[in-house]
């Protein structure tokens, strides 16, 4: 009878992307223009997520998931680049692999969406999907990953973290032979927050235990109104052996980020002992990017701003005092709408400077906004770096990778550079020995890697 069952869901699986492709062409044919062409897909994209979803919900009832019935025990990628020259990264050899074992993604342009990290002295790979699947490969071939069992369906309980794609993982990040699990929560009903989960690192079985939550939610229901989006951060670093780094959205309730009592907007230091967490810094709006210079002592972040308002964050000797980087006053970008009330633009005027408040200036906005993500750094003494930038325009610099050049002081951008990929770049790590970086690419649910030419 199961073997019926998963039969069943998979002829249906099968026919509502096969309805896709037939929409599609169809579209192509009929449709008056190209933005009518877009739409439609887009609309058809919605609707099958929504057809795919509401069979995983069937299919938790019977506690099945859907993912098991595409593959098991493994996600599989093939090869479709294979070193090529990329850009101006002359001396890396680029290669990309594909999966259409990931269902579900972060963004409705994703086809599927994850996050990974190196462990095993960066000889293997750990990747975990939007919706809480783990699997592991070893670097030289990333055609074959293994999934791990875990219980994190026991831990996760509410259905929007696998089937919403404003919801679902954020990060992970191993250290040692510990992972680290950031997502999105779900503390009381309307009530989200932000949860990092830990489990002992194993290739056989993951035992999450909760690590920290915030200490308090964002109720949908307030004057700001709420995006799920807007409140993603979740980006962890590790400040040394005793505490890691946390970074948190305001999920659109925008004077959280001025709010000293609040988690949310905020740079987090928590300890590792007593799960305890202080800010860092405040004043921003959501953290997609983080990395931590132990050598310089510095941290940079970027983050996602509104129209035209994405920044790059550099906070030199952050631990000494909190330092505000002025979101929601001060902002180089623009409300998206334009029908708030007075109440609401009181609170968030989005002021066109930062120092005249007495804020930290980023050290670079982009005006369009490019979907900013990850950020790694690219050399030894931390001075340059690549960022990862999702969106949907090439033309605006979005899907691509950025690399920038601070210049000795490590206080400004002397260089910068940005090399298209035609893909929305979720994640992005480097090895130690900078040789090896791996991005995972969420428009065709891809990975790709860049190999430097010995």
């Amino acid at each position: 009878m199961r073997i019926k069952l998963n039969y069943i869901y998979l002829i249906i699986i099968t026919f509502l992307i096969s309805l896709l492709i037939f929409g599609y062409l169809i579209n192509k044919k009929s449709s008056a223009s190209k933005k009518n062409e877009i739409s439609n897909i887009v609309q058809q994209l919605k609707t099958r997520n929504i057809q795919i979803a509401e069979i995983q919900k069937n299919l938790f009832k019977n506690d099945k998931n859907i993912n098991d019935l595409i593959n098991q025990k493994e996600i599989n990628f093939k090869k479709v680049v294979n070193n090529i020259q990329l850009g101006d990264f002359d001396n890396y050899s680029f290669s990309k692999y594909t999966t259409n074992d990931i269902l579900f993604n972060g963004n409705r342009g994703a086809v599927g969406t994850g996050y990974i990290d190196f462990y095993n002295e960066d000889k293997k790979l750990l990747l975990a999907t939007y919706d809480g699947i783990f699997a592991y490969s070893k670097i030289d071939d990333l055609k074959n990953f293994q999934k791990i069992s875990s219980n994190i369906n026991s831990l996760i309980k509410y259905e929007k973290f696998y089937l919403h794609e404003q919801y679902g993982i954020k990060d992970i990040f191993i250290d040692k032979d510990t992972l680290y699990v950031a997502y999105t929560g779900n503390k009381k009903d309307d009530c989200y927050d932000l949860k990092i989960i830990s489990s002992r690192l194993s290739e056989k079985y993951l035992d999450f235990q909760l690590f920290y939550q915030t200490s308090n939610c964002v109720d949908k229901n307030n004057s700001h109104g709420f995006w799920a989006h807007q409140g993603a951060g979740g980006r962890i670093d590790k400040i040394d052996n005793f505490n890691l780094l946390f970074t948190t959205g305001d999920f659109r309730n925008r004077p959280l980020a001025q709010n000293k009592e609040s988690n949310f907007g905020k740079i987090l230091k928590i300890n590792l002992q007593d799960k305890k967490a202080e800010v860092i810094s405040m004043g921003h709006r959501n953290p997609q990017g983080l990395y931590y210079s132990k050598n310089f002592d510095f941290i940079l972040s970027t983050e996602h701003g509104p129209k035209g308002g994405d920044e790059i964050n550099i906070n030199h000797k952050p631990f000494l005092n909190i330092k505000n980087f002025g979101w929601p006053i001060s902002s180089y970008g623009k409300h998206y709408y334009k029908n708030y009330s007075k109440e609401i633009l009181a609170e968030a005027p989005l002021n066109n400077s930062h120092k005249k408040y007495g804020f930290e200036e980023p050290i670079k906005y982009f005006d369009p906004s490019i979907g900013i993500s990850e950020v790694i750094p690219f050399n030894k003494d931390d001075s340059e770096f690549l960022i990862g930038a999702m969106g949907n325009e090439i033309k605006d610099q979005d899907l691509g990778i950025h690399y920038v050049q601070l210049d000795k002081k490590r206080i400004k951008i002397i260089n910068h550079k940005f090399i298209p990929l035609n893909e929305r770049v979720r994640d992005i790590i480097i090895s130690k020995d900078k040789k090896t970086i791996i991005m995972f690419l969420e428009t065709t649910s891809s990975l790709a890697i860049l190999r430097k030419n010995s």
